[in-house]
């Protein structure tokens, strides 16, 4: 426990009370990482019965996942805890598995009270089979798992947010929209979206008419009492999104913000509360830590007294299971691997949470768990999208020099590089060459990478392969650049422990550790495709997407550079390389990883 006074301040300690002859400073609360062990609620020893002392208090139940991303039928390994439980995910199957959840939480504690929550970025960077229904498949499968709350992420303004809104209400596509999205039925989610960070700059109000926070009236044993639920944004949707896309909107401190509606909420008599926040979080290696647990520090700072006793958190991608003080704080990893199921205990007299118990599940593939098959009014959603979306995935666009999957960023190697990163920043820079701005580099962000680029057995590639590695649709754009601009680009990779970090073409370079705990590494030599040094004074031809343009991923050194013109999007680019290489001898092959090289 980090103990932090202000300077000046002379304390005076008293039975474990610390005095000041200034404002009272508190210590950061502790952090107690939680555990999980069990694939099932069904076979978790905390969710077999309820303990007498629990015995008149109402139950509530909290499932919860985050960023969905579209992944309808997506599969892939995913660690809970210490174990890793492989192909995990799929709608159908999270459907069946949330089911069983509310059902083993009914049977144990005879409560009906049990809310369903998703933490924000529930479409964007998805497959072809939510991205070409603009989503609103994703959307419908939501309403038929039947969330009722959910918060904005940073993938909700992929489109703007009017879109967004469009397709949570079920609202008409406009006129130039595809035929695909014009003939896919609209349907109101029925969710109630929950944000409280974030105002229309001209008016200071939450726009569209969403919430704040919600309040619960949950009964049990003819005892009542009240559960509030707080909506958050990341405070770093800027640089996350286009700048079209935010700029009408001011994002407000996350702390200052949960303080001040868990106030309001107090005023009301709700002093259960529940923040669902897309802010990122990891537990690992017995050790939890992200932005989420700095936000409750600073939360419990100012409150010591808050009521938050469950954060649901997102955006990071990671598992979490853990306390910071009082508060539990759970995630649930994407694109819907897992799930949290958080059970509750809620005084009836005094209205506070007498206890909260919280575990992450994973979504057992079939092969795991042959008793639970996936829910059939899900999956028939997804049938539907997958025939009606089938003629364009399935076009073959290309073929590949080996019948292997050349792979992205979970197959990073140690300088940071995969494979079909570097494909797609070689993609952007032959898509410049042809377009007659001779570029030397292209820089594109990893997030930006979605996916591996799957390869078939008879080594086709198809649109639909394509764009689940590029499916943003980002403007790309030529800029100027000197070489001085560039070496701050790529050592703005390594000021945040790589976090961001950037796929390269058309130049290598090496990098060795820095003796500053701010930057751990810094940029040496940087070399162009003819092995000549770039210099600092000199001025190039970079290939960026329009997000890293507006410094996305904090990636300043882009902001504002000129832009010498324009090539497409990236998604078409990325398919009319694939195009291009198939009428090539080699085909489509895999980068070899070596333009970053680590010195020791």
């Amino acid at each position: 426990m980090r103990l932090k006074l202000l300077s000046g301040l002379i304390p005076f300690v008293f039975c474990g009370l610390m005095l000041t002859s200034g404002p009272v400073i508190y210590a950061d609360v502790q952090v107690t990482n939680d555990t999980d062990s069990y694939s099932k609620p069904s076979l978790e020893p905390d969710y077999q019965k309820t303990d007498q002392s629990n015995s008149r208090d109402i139950a509530v139940q909290f499932l919860g996942i985050n960023d969905l991303h579209g992944g309808l039928e997506t599969t892939g390994a995913v660690e809970i805890g210490t174990k890793t439980y492989e192909d995990a995910g799929t709608v159908g199957r999270l459907a069946s598995y949330l089911n069983q959840a509310e059902s083993q939480f009914k049977k144990v504690t005879k409560s009906t009270n049990s809310l369903r929550i998703e933490a924000g970025d529930m479409v964007g960077a998805a497959p072809a089979n939510s991205s070409l229904l603009a989503h609103e498949s994703t959307m419908h499968v939501l309403k038929a798992m039947k969330f009722e709350i959910g918060t904005l992420g940073n993938h909700e303004f992929d489109q703007g947010l009017p879109e967004f809104n469009r397709i949570l209400t079920g609202g008409k596509p406009s006129s130039s929209a595809d035929s695909l999205v014009k003939n896919y039925a609209h349907r109101s989610s029925g969710i109630k979206m929950v944000v409280a960070n974030v105002v229309n700059k001209k008016d200071h109000k939450i726009p569209y008419g969403y919430k704040p926070y919600v309040i619960k009236t949950v009964k049990q044993n003819n005892r009542t009492a009240k559960v509030g639920i707080i909506g958050l944004e990341t405070s770093t949707l800027p640089s996350l999104t286009l700048y079209k896309n935010y700029k009408d909107y001011q994002i407000l401190d996350e702390a200052k913000t949960i303080a001040k509606y868990d106030k309001i909420l107090r005023s009301k008599g709700v002093k259960a509360v529940v923040v669902v926040g897309h802010t990122g979080v990891r537990s690992k290696d017995n050790t939890t830590s992200g932005p989420t647990v700095d936000i409750l520090q600073k939360v419990n700072k100012i409150d010591p007294n808050n009521n938050v006793g469950l954060y649901i958190a997102a955006h990071s991608h990671q598992y979490a299971n853990a306390r910071v003080g009082r508060t539990h704080v759970v995630q649930a990893v994407y694109t819907g691997k897992a799930y949290d199921d958080s059970w509750s205990y809620i005084s009836s007299k005094t209205g506070k949470f007498t206890k909260v118990l919280t575990h992450v599940y994973p979504v057992l593939s079939q092969k795991d768990d042959a008793e639970t098959k996936a829910d059939k009014k899900v999956t028939s959603i997804v049938n539907e999208a997958d025939k009606l979306v089938k003629s364009k995935v399935n076009n073959v666009i290309g073929y590949a020099g080996k019948a292997e999957t050349i792979t992205g960023r979970l197959h990073n190697n140690s300088t940071m590089e995969n494979e079909a990163g570097e494909l797609v920043a070689d993609a952007q820079l032959y898509g410049a060459q042809k377009a007659n701005l001779k570029p030397d580099f292209a820089f594109t962000n990893t997030g930006g990478v979605r996916s591996d680029l799957v390869v078939k057995s008879n080594k086709t590639i198809t649109w639909g392969a394509a764009l689940a590695v590029q499916p943003f649709g980002n403007v790309l754009q030529v800029v100027e650049m000197t070489g001085k601009q560039i070496r701050q680009a790529l050592n703005e990779q390594y000021d945040e422990n790589q976090q961001y970090y950037l796929q390269i073409a058309g130049l290598t370079y090496t990098y060795e550790k820095n003796n500053n705990e701010n930057q751990l590494y810094v940029v040496k030599e940087i070399h162009d495709s003819k092995g000549q040094l770039v210099s600092d004074n000199q001025t190039y031809r970079v290939v960026i997407n329009d997000f890293l343009h507006g410094a996305g991923d904090n990636f300043y050194a882009f902001k504002d550079t000129k832009i010498i013109g324009a090539v497409g999007t990236d998604t078409d680019t990325f398919i009319k390389y694939i195009k291009a290489m198939t009428k090539t001898d080699h085909k489509v092959v895999a980068p070899v990883l070596d333009r970053k090289k680590f010195i020791e």
